[in-house]
């Protein structure tokens, strides 16, 4: 059964003809929310065929908060960030989709006052939705915030938050409708080369071949890249609390983060709080755990009573950790990279913002693998803009806000 070529037939798996022909002509490995964009925006005129070790959006993408705030994290490249955005609000309703548009605060202690200040000025004069709040407007906004400790909070309005399981399966069907493959259970460990052109991808059940590999994998793609390609990113690892207070916490209530403390916060469907952040780089990710640790727990104790203006008390539903890939300047390497075989493209180093990047990570995979112009710069994303590609490099914690 190893000997066997998926492709040229389906007797292997059992599966019935899906359409993608004899053989595709793109592979996606990597089935969290990355690989499902890519492979929905190459499946209408594509035949193409998604590899996913485990299960759809079983990894970093199992573990995200959910939060989309793409205007901040691209104050510089506002045509990125609306892109995104824009194709959150037109998303919302398909399936079982939804985004719910929210504003964000960043709580501004009083050492970066004049900085933030500064920068909201810039922002404006650059045509960014955006304000500086004194702390009387920020708790009379909102009630349940306590801005007394800050001097103030930097607001954007483009912001929101949505449930990354439930966007990746829908991409997922999408790219299925439009007649892309779905195989999960399925380990790519080689990438295969003819001369300068891929040729295909081996797996743990046999060989593929195609003319086109998009490497979605996370902090994984720089195993499955060697000996190919080496890209600066280096695992790290992140945290998540839910906490449940006594009444819950209202709709109104913004998204935000606190860059001094290294975590970012936002309302869950039910009223719940969701604290996340904590980050550090992971030199063992395979062992990390996936449980929160005490430390963060302790941090988060401490911190809500300061930022939250409630009596009440608020109890651990759950939490988790997880793994994501950093780069040097906390963006992402999505490029097809000129020193890399023909064919090859990747997508990793997203830093916690993969699910937010989404959109914009598909839609140019596509341009990669089809030769198109990109509605967006691209110069961001490539991995030219790094003197160094090792992954040996200080790891940068962002928040949720991020640039």
């Amino acid at each position: 059964m190893t000997n066997e070529t998926l492709g040229e037939t389906d007797e292997p798996f059992g599966l019935p003809e899906s359409g993608c022909g004899d053989r595709p002509s793109v592979v996606v490995v990597g089935g969290g929310v990355i690989g499902c964009a890519a492979a929905r925006e190459l499946a209408s005129d594509h035949r193409v065929l998604l590899l996913e070790r485990d299960q759809i959006a079983s990894g970093a993408t199992a573990r995200a908060a959910g939060e989309v705030t793409m205007q901040p994290s691209y104050t510089d490249y506002s045509e990125i960030a609306d892109y995104a955005t824009d194709f959150f609000r037109a998303y919302d309703g398909t399936g079982a989709f939804e985004y719910t548009e929210t504003p964000s605060v960043e709580l501004v202690t009083p050492d970066r006052e004049d900085a933030a200040r500064a920068r909201v000025t810039r922002l404006r004069e650059s045509g960014v939705e955006v304000a500086f709040m004194e702390p009387s407007a920020v708790e009379s906004q909102w009630s349940w915030l306590d801005a007394s400790p800050f001097a103030g909070a930097v607001r954007f309005t483009d912001t929101g938050h949505l449930d990354p399981y439930t966007l990746t399966t829908t991409l997922q069907s999408d790219a299925e409708a439009r007649g892309a493959r779905v195989e999960t259970g399925l380990t790519a460990t080689d990438i295969l080369v003819d001369g300068e052109q891929i040729a295909g991808v081996e797996t743990d059940r046999g060989t593929i071949r195609a003319d086109n590999v998009v490497v979605a994998t996370g902090w994984r793609a720089n195993e499955l890249l060697a000996p190919l390609l080496e890209t600066p990113v280096r695992p790290y690892r992140t945290q998540c609390l839910v906490l449940r207070p006594e009444s819950p916490i209202p709709d109104s209530f913004p998204m935000g983060w606190i860059p001094g403390e290294h975590v970012y916060f936002r309302r869950e469907g039910n009223g719940d709080l969701l604290v996340g952040g904590w980050s550090a780089a992971e030199d063992d990710p395979a062992a990390a755990s996936e449980s929160a640790d005490e430390a963060f727990r302790d941090h988060v104790a401490g911190l809500v009573p300061r930022v939250l203006r409630t009596d009440d008390a608020f109890r651990v539903v759950d939490g988790w950790a997880g793994i994501d890939g950093a780069t040097p300047d906390t963006r992402p390497i999505i490029d097809a990279p000129a020193d890399a075989p023909d064919g090859l493209v990747i997508a990793t180093g997203f830093h916690g913002r993969g699910v937010m990047t989404a959109p914009v990570a598909g839609r140019l995979l596509r341009s990669l693998v089809a030769d198109e112009e990109s509605p967006f710069p691209t110069g961001p994303f490539s991995l030219s803009r790094f003197d160094s590609r090792s992954p040996d490099f200080e790891f940068l914690s962002i928040s949720a806000g991020g640039n």
